[in-house]
């Protein structure tokens, strides 16, 4: 079987009342079958008859619901006085052009996918020099035809992006889409549509028009039926309800910046893929202690990166809650770009590159939450971001604790780093921390490294434990032209120095080099006992007590 193994149907003078629905029309039509002779100056002239695997002549069908597939020329041919229905079809993989329109044709093509075609997606001949002035070619997608979506006499203003549909996608002015259908498997001839396709819920926002389950009407033959609890695309809710968990995920989701989104406690979303939750409007979490709200892969056997994470991209509404909120196996668990947002007693871990992003003057409050796991770093900061990270605990990972760059000034207090695989902050390219009583120990290489041009204020602290003889093993790391400011520090148990500084760093004798005295180092409670000295060589500016269980901010 291959293209052109029959000639296809032709409508000559048919009923207006002929009707096709549900029809294959496959393998039809090939090409050079048919031509116009005529004599020229006594030579024989021959033309190419435009026509398709159904040529509509004088004719005017209603065509619903079929396919147009693997034909030799043409999907659909429409003679000049032929004006039929098109709607809810595929024109896939035609060696001609999806739809040909001749001149005067006025067919009215809708609702369908045009899509792979050899030629055009949809062809007007016009006479003369000027464009066609319009078509009634309304809410389909054209996309992916070898010559172009729209040849040069269709509609000048087809295919150009000058409007949003209801799912926010860009589209022409008769809301034509310029976008992957996303079929399931075209080329084993399965045209169901992925949960991720442009073509569902692109039709008009019209309660005479819809889908059997409500929902704005989906471009080609097959409708989605969304599951109890999908979430997909475009947010539409303003509450994921507790009693109606867990929630899918199944493609990217999108909430607009005019919606606030409320997610109940106890609410699980489970993703289904590499997709990301996009808020451009007001998220609210509003999980509690006993029943958090959990977003997490839905595989059975997840593993680091699963899913993509909650992005708050620049320009989304400010003022994002999230309250005992559990993140898990994303990339970057909480991305943020020139946004604030408030996070208490969350858990963010396993994530595979950063547990929370922050860049592009972003600066969320981070409180009283945990982050475990993540591989690149707890807390990444870049491009002049400064979250504020109060009573945190970073546990874990391949590469940092908190690592800030490019103009980056965090303000790290009351919190415990430890456990990571180099540094427990890493601080360059010109970030000047705040880090004050804070408790970092046992990380790979360096309790804190600063390098070019970083100079932090490091205060009240406990670094201790941290690196080997062969690898790093120093509290403090000043290098290339970093001048950090230490004092009030308890220093202890680096196999090479606690401080290793450039020439210009101040390094006060107010540090004290001696055992801190945890309540148990190797079980993980880093209280410190009655005796301690980190209990009186605190900063009298701030607070005797040293490490993360002093100063005012010190949870109670």
């Amino acid at each position: 079987m291959e293209r052109g193994d029959w000639d296809g149907i032709w409508l000559i003078d048919a009923d207006p009342a002929s009707r096709f629905e549900y029809c294959y029309f496959l393998l039809g039509a090939k090409y050079g079958r048919r031509y116009h002779y005529r004599t020229v100056n006594e030579q024989l002239d021959s033309t190419l008859w435009e026509y398709g695997a159904v040529t509509c002549i004088r004719s005017s069908p209603t065509i619903s619901r079929c396919w147009f597939l693997d034909n030799g020329f043409h999907g659909l041919h429409c003679d000049t006085s032929s004006n039929p229905l098109v709607e809810y079809s595929i024109f896939y993989n035609n060696a001609g052009h999806g739809v040909y329109v001749d001149t005067t044709a006025d067919p009215q093509i809708r609702y369908n996918i045009i899509t792979e075609n050899d030629d055009y997606g949809l062809f007007c001949r016009q006479e003369g020099n000027d464009p066609r002035p319009d078509i009634q070619l309304d809410y389909n997608i054209v996309w992916s035809n070898f010559s172009g979506e729209f040849n040069q006499m269709a509609p000048t203003m087809l295919g150009r992006k000058v409007q949003y549909n209801g799912n926010l996608d860009a589209c022409d002015y008769r809301f034509n889409l310029r976008l992957n259908p996303s079929f399931k498997d075209a080329e084993w001839g399965d045209f169901r549509l992925y949960p991720w396709s442009a073509a569902i819920d692109a039709g008009p926002d019209d309660p005479g028009q819809q889908d059997p389950d409500g929902t704005r009407i989906d471009l080609g033959i097959y409708t989605y039926e969304y599951r109890p609890g999908e979430i997909r695309r475009l947010i539409t809710v303003d509450r994921l309800k507790r009693d109606q968990s867990p929630y899918f995920m199944s493609c990217d989701v999108y909430l607009p910046r005019d919606q606030t989104l409320v997610i109940e406690d106890g609410v699980e979303v489970l993703v289904e893929g590499l997709f990301s939750f996009d808020a451009y409007g007001l998220l609210r979490c509003e999980g509690t202690e006993d029943n958090p709200v959990v977003f997490r892969s839905a595989l059975v056997d997840a593993t680091v990166g699963d899913w993509i994470g909650l992005i708050f991209n620049s320009g989304g509404a400010e003022g994002t809650v999230l309250e005992y909120t559990r993140i898990v196996n994303a990339t970057n668990g909480l991305y943020f770009s020139q946004r604030d947002a408030r996070i208490e007693n969350c858990i963010i871990e396993k994530s595979s590159y950063a547990g929370i992003f922050c860049e592009n003057n972003a600066d969320p409050q981070i409180s009283d939450s945990r982050l475990y796991s993540n591989s690149f770093a707890g807390i990444y900061c870049e491009d002049n971001s400064s979250p504020r990270i109060l009573r945190v605990v970073i546990q874990g990972g391949e590469g940092y604790g908190i690592h800030a760059t490019l103009h980056s000034m965090p303000i790290i207090t009351n919190t415990i780093i430890y456990d990571v695989k180099t540094s427990g902050i890493r601080l360059e390219d010109l970030s000047n921390a705040t880090i004050i009583n804070n408790t970092i120990l046992m990380n790979g290489y360096y309790g804190i490294n600063c390098d070019a041009n970083s100079s932090p204020e490091i205060r009240n602290n406990i670094i201790v434990c941290n690196g080997t003889e062969q690898r790093g093993g120093i509290g403090v790391l000043a290098a290339r032209m970093s001048n950090p400011i230490i004092e009030y520090n308890c220093f202890w148990a680096h196999p090479s120095s606690s401080v290793e500084v450039s020439s210009d760093t101040t390094f006060s004798g107010s540090n004290i080099l001696t055992d801190p005295l945890f309540v148990s180092l190797n079980g993980g409670d880093f209280h410190l006992k009655q005796d301690s000295p980190c209990l009186v060589h605190g900063d009298p500016h701030i607070d005797s007590q040293m490490g993360a269980y002093g100063g005012p901010d010190a949870a109670q």
